[in-house]
């Protein structure tokens, strides 16, 4: 079944746009755990929240009237979750639903929306869309979060003020958790085209391959479907802004064809006209995986590879950025204790030794993480190493080092120095002096 997206109005941005004090959550969780995950990524000044595991206290609470949004995690079609908004259907009404599902499943999102939710998120993207949200944030404050010190970021540096005044598209290319999602919104916000909308297909769903498309090119009139209630597609919503494609790679063959015919000709037909319409606005794609094996393998568009190849910006990953970690992490502590109204404390020399020596395997996003759930439970004037929690380093570490990501780079490009420094985002006097700071052999390959 292909993989398909979710799309801006179902975004973390636009979930509440009352002011605080007119809104109060319940959010329900039968894992404790989850449930504090939630609360740090739905924390808003002056916002009144309760977080529960029982559903007898969840009842209770929503029979008193005490919140006007409902926010429960779901696991599986017949789980406590999917329970609780069964009851509230036939219980509770004139309260606003979002259900936050811990893996991602088609049948889940179908039935969540099927019992009146207004919003369904898969978990790992709301922690993506808070971090965009915080680096957009200082972005406008002028924090200019991507001006990094470390010398493997400058490249990537310099492509971003560069791409802001582009209008060519786009392929920014990274691991997981790098703040590829967030770079597009920059170069978009710094952009001739900040006016206009910024657009994100995000890739959450695995729907049919016609869905696929009606997304992108708009549904016929009166057609509806619970995932997609915008009759106009991406492209038309698009036009005169910024379509962000997270993850292209997940997009369906025929769709990616469409994408290529945009961008070679600058035109597209909206679903059931004849008629085709200028697209004047930029499209931004992202990936994290070699997109030349995926041509090779015959999953990726060749006619889409060959639009999107020549303007790649690669985004390094936090382990090749160490200079970053604690102005991104003092960044971080600002900007999310202004918005909880606190003050900022600062991070013990402790705290600092154990952030520059952990291996950011979730990259900036771990980082962000991490250092919101510090500040959501600190209790004094310092951030002590007691008060950063970490998570534990996966089994295979070896493939989050500098040692063994430049040997692989070495053996994809069979040596060449110049092929290897390029997939590794930096230039070949980095290499060499990360080759003899690792002690690799000259003639690795």
């Amino acid at each position: 079944m292909a993989k398909s997206f979710l799309t801006l109005p179902e975004s973390l941005m636009n979930i509440d746009n009352d002011p605080p004090s007119n809104r109060s959550l319940l959010i329900y969780s039968s894992q404790i755990e989850d449930g504090k995950k939630m609360e740090e990524v739905f924390s808003k000044p002056g916002r009144k929240i309760q977080t529960t595991n029982s559903i007898s206290t969840a009842k209770k609470i929503l029979e008193r009237s005490d919140c006007t949004m409902l926010i429960v995690a779901v696991s599986g079609k017949d789980c406590d979750g999917i329970k609780l908004l069964e009851w509230t259907n036939d219980t509770i009404l004139g309260i606003k639903k979002v259900g936050v599902a811990m893996t991602e499943s088609p049948d889940i999102y179908n039935k969540v929306y099927k019992l009146g939710a207004d919003h369904c998120f898969y978990f790992d993207s709301l922690v993506v869309d808070r971090l965009t949200i915080a680096i957009e944030k200082c972005h406008k404050e002028d924090q200019r979060w991507f001006q990094r010190n470390s010398n493997a970021f400058q490249g990537c540096s310099r492509r971003i003020n560069i791409e802001s005044n582009s209008n060519s598209t786009l392929l920014l290319s990274g691991p997981q958790g790098v703040g590829k999602s967030a770079i597009a919104r920059v170069i978009h916000d710094s952009s001739p085209r900040r006016s206009g909308p910024f657009v994100v297909a995000e890739c959450a769903h695995y729907l049919s391959a016609t869905e696929s498309m009606d997304i992108f090119r708009g549904k016929e009139t009166g057609v509806k479907h619970p995932l997609y209630r915008n009759q106009q597609g991406l492209l038309a919503q698009a036009n005169g802004g910024t379509l962000y494609i997270h993850e292209v790679c997940m997009l369906p063959l025929h769709v990616q064809e469409v994408l290529a015919t945009v961008i070679q000709r600058g035109v597209f037909t909206p679903q059931n006209l004849t008629k085709e319409i200028k697209f004047t606005g930029r499209i931004i794609l992202s990936t994290k995986v070699n997109l030349a094996e995926k041509v090779r393998d015959g999953d990726f568009s060749e006619a889409l590879f060959h639009c999107i190849h020549s303007n790649v910006v690669i985004v390094p990953p936090l382990s090749d950025c160490q200079d970053d970690i604690i102005p991104l992490a003092e960044c971080f502590i600002k900007q999310i204790c202004a918005e909880s109204g606190i003050k900022s404390p600062r991070l013990t020399k402790g705290a600092i030794n154990k952030l520059t020596n952990h291996i950011w395997t979730g990259n900036v996003r771990e980082l962000f993480s991490t250092i919101s759930r510090a500040c959501y439970e600190f209790r004094g004037e310092t951030l002590g190493k007691d008060d950063i929690v970490l998570n534990e380093i996966p089994k295979n570490r070896e493939s989050h080092t500098r040692h063994y990501r430049v040997q692989r780079a070495l053996r994809q490009t069979k040596g060449n120095k110049a092929q290897a420094a390029m997939l590794l985002g930096i230039n070949r006097s980095t290499l060499y002096a990360w080759i003899k700071a690792e002690g690799i052999p000259k003639d690795y390959r």
